[in-house]
């Protein structure tokens, strides 16, 4: 893909998927608010577009291949001891604004994400246990927003050489679908980010790195306690290599929970607490439309701790992402005769 192609996927990296779904089909209870893993692989994240207002579309696919699984639906523990019903997809739609600032001499731009999915809610005991059919029926279910994912400031710096670093900060109000059985938390997440990334030689690798704080629960998620979750580090990592419109390359994630639970209840079986490890790495291949980019990439877990998805669990994204509008070119100066 062209420079310009690469600086717009980079755009939409800012707010390639935010707070999704991954955290409504959580493993340990806090990641219910967090950013769906691997959401910004295979976007340089450290470099700004051209100035514009970008939109797309990313689709995850959730646990495809069903490890652990009963009888064809495996629930995974929701609030108040409900089961969320996998596989399941998610799907969010990120808006940026490139306006064309600068701020000591970095490229300012802004952007949300709404994310949503449909959702079943099974009896049965959390951790897995249950199931949507037998002794665990289905209880309850729906179509789901999210709590919305809003980046006012990131600042990208070229340094030459085809590297760029960038900054950023975004936060995560509980604005999502408030009703029975849906994981939205009721608390807020602050996440501070930084990103690296190379475009040159017709190479494209990126580490975006993530750090989330939460604040505490009033109680009406998480099976009614009172608790805070542990600040949450997220790494994605791409290396893409492009020849003529294609682009295909290894990627891999890893989200790891930093600190303790405070407030949780002591072996409760409702309420799973602890220190939240994930792991997983894979490949993507992108295709240059033209107007459209597309780009679609498979990771597969292999290494987990407090979490309901165990190692082996593949997830399958899409994502594409375009150019709404953007400031038209100069025209040129024609001398009259």
């Amino acid at each position: 893909m062209t420079r310009l192609r690469q600086m717009t996927i980079a755009g939409l990296a800012a707010i390639a998927i935010g707070a999704t779904a991954g955290s409504a089909f959580a493993e340990e209870i806090g990641s219910f608010q967090n950013r769906l893993n691997g959401a910004t692989i295979g976007l340089p994240l450290g470099a700004a577009p051209p100035p514009g207002i970008y939109t797309g579309l990313e689709t995850a696919y959730i646990d495809i291949n069903g490890g652990g699984r009963s009888n064809g639906q495996w629930c995974v523990a929701g609030a108040g001891g409900a089961c969320a019903n996998l596989p399941a997809i998610a799907q969010a739609v990120p808006l940026l604004w490139v306006p064309g600032w600068t701020f000591f001499g970095a490229n300012y731009s802004a952007s949300l994400v709404q994310a949503f999915y449909i959702f079943t809610t099974c009896g049965g005991g959390p951790g897995g246990t249950g199931n949507c059919s037998g002794a665990a029926p289905i209880t309850g279910g729906g179509f789901v927003y999210t709590n919305t994912f809003i980046q006012p400031i990131s600042l990208s710096w070229k340094l030459g050489g085809g590297w760029f670093v960038s900054t950023g900060f975004a936060f995560t109000p509980p604005d999502g679908t408030r009703s029975t059985g849906t994981p939205n938390p009721d608390y807020w997440t602050l996440e501070p980010q930084f990103a690296i990334s190379y475009l040159g030689n017709n190479w494209v690798a990126s580490a975006n790195l993530f750090y989330d704080f939460n604040t505490r629960s009033n109680g009406t998620c998480c099976a009614g306690v009172q608790m805070t979750n542990g600040d949450l580090f997220y790494g994605d990592f791409t290396v893409l290599y492009k020849f003529g419109k294609w682009s295909v390359g290894p990627v891999a994630y890893v989200e790891a929970q930093t600190t303790n639970d405070t407030g949780c209840p002591v072996n409760s079986s409702t309420v799973p607490c602890g220190r939240y490890l994930t792991a997983a790495a894979g490949g993507l291949v992108g295709y240059d439309f033209g107007p459209v980019d597309m780009q679609v990439w498979v990771t597969g877990q292999f290494a987990q701790h407090d979490s309901a998805l165990g190692n082996g669990n593949v997830t399958v994204w899409s994502r594409i992402g375009f150019k709404l509008w953007g400031p038209e070119p100069p025209k040129p100066l024609v001398a009259k005769n």
